[in-house]
């Protein structure tokens, strides 16, 4: 499967999920002022898992999971809800966009070798050339939204380590995927996730503090959704057609469509530098998505 190219349904699905993904910014910032930031998180993460729980109670499907199955959802739980949604929601207020869209997006770099040792895929010169050009396009996305003069250390580690989390988790979560149901494994993954982030909320004393206003609860609805619920499902299906490695790029497409959200709803607008970001990144995915004939037939023999 290393070899081929994807298929059309699964290249629209993945742009799905980062459309889906590229949405959680804007709500993240709308809901903030009204939430500590782990808090926060674990109340979206709850009610993302609790919503795919009661879909799979609904389709009549009950789990029976073995205690090192449930241990594998926990390390999913914490990694990918735990540390992913954690480290986006506290490098959120800190670090400036530019920063942030950078460091979130190395993570199908840390994916990339992860998943060398631990899947055993197939890693091209190809594909490890579109990784570079799409991550290089990233880095001249985000250029107009560095912010040089501020020490944000602090904050930069945590979305870097937000990054290394979600990999992490999806290494984990691609050798879960095509065994069994896809709502109650997800959904019991983000209420452990949303587990962690609330002892972590405790250990850090943020309080119980929560205004839920009409801003925040609209911010957490979207958020918990479409923007956890359905994406996180349509991601694992997706893992049990795919190599990681060839569905994990899709991501660098998050800021693209996340300029696109500000332009379409919030009258923001491109500059050179973006746009040529875009097509650089662009340029990156289909260095990755096209696999030449010759490639093809060498892999298959």
């Amino acid at each position: 499967m290393a070899n081929q190219s994807l298929s059309l349904q699964t290249i629209i699905g993945m742009v799905v999920v980062a459309i889906l993904w590229a949405i959680c910014f804007p709500f993240i910032t709308v809901g903030l002022p009204d939430a500590p930031p782990l808090l926060f998180a674990s109340i979206r993460a709850l009610l993302a898992g609790g919503c795919l729980i009661v879909v799979g109670m609904k389709m009549g499907r009950m789990p029976h999971y073995s205690f090192q199955g449930l241990m594998m959802l926990a390390l999913i739980g914490f990694s990918y809800t735990g540390m992913g949604l954690g480290g986006m929601f506290l490098g959120a207020s800190d670090v400036g966009p530019g920063v942030a869209t950078v460091l979130a997006n190395a993570q199908p770099l840390f994916a990339a070798i992860l998943s060398l040792f631990v899947l055993k895929e197939v890693i091209t010169v190809r594909l490890y050339l579109g990784l570079f050009i799409g991550f290089v396009g990233v880095v001249i996305l985000a250029l107009p939204g560095f912010d040089v003069g501020a020490d944000r250390s602090i904050g930069a580690l945590y979305v870097l380590g937000g990054a290394v989390g979600t990999a992490i988790g999806n290494v984990l979560l691609k050798l879960q995927a095509g065994d069994g149901d896809v709502y109650w494994p997800m959904g019991i993954q983000l209420v452990m996730g949303a587990v962690f982030l609330f002892l972590a909320s405790l250990l850090a004393g943020e309080g119980f503090e929560v205004d839920w206003t009409w801003s925040f609860a609209g911010a957490v609805f979207v958020l918990a959704i479409p923007a956890t619920a359905l994406m996180v499902v349509l991601w694992y299906a997706l893992l049990a057609r795919a190599p990681l490695n060839k569905l994990n790029p899709f991501t660098f497409l998050t800021p693209v469509f996340g300029l696109l959200i500000g332009t379409l709803f919030f009258d923001e607008t491109f500059s050179t530098v973006e746009m040529t970001g875009i097509a650089i990144t662009v340029v990156g995915l289909l260095v990755i998505i096209i696999v030449p004939k010759q490639e093809s037939v060498l892999l298959e023999s």
